[in-house]
């Protein structure tokens, strides 16, 4: 369980500073391009998130 804290947090730090870092010149603009910033952002993410959890329940699957 510790693991999986440290992981969480990790993750989530590296996510707000990616996020944040994203805005602080705003070198996209507004418009269009960076939705699709955004859009190919939390798709990416949505796909990791799914993947580990996959991988972790196919792990403990295999284990039984």
């Amino acid at each position: 369980m510790k693991f999986f804290t440290l992981i969480f947090s990790l993750v989530f730090t590296l996510l707000l500073s990616t996020q944040a870092s994203a805005h602080t010149d705003h070198a996209l603009g507004e418009g269009s391009l960076h939705l699709l910033y955004h859009a190919i952002f939390w798709g990416l993410f949505a796909v990791v998130a799914v993947k580990g959890v996959l991988y972790f329940k196919n792990k403990k699957k295999s284990k039984q």
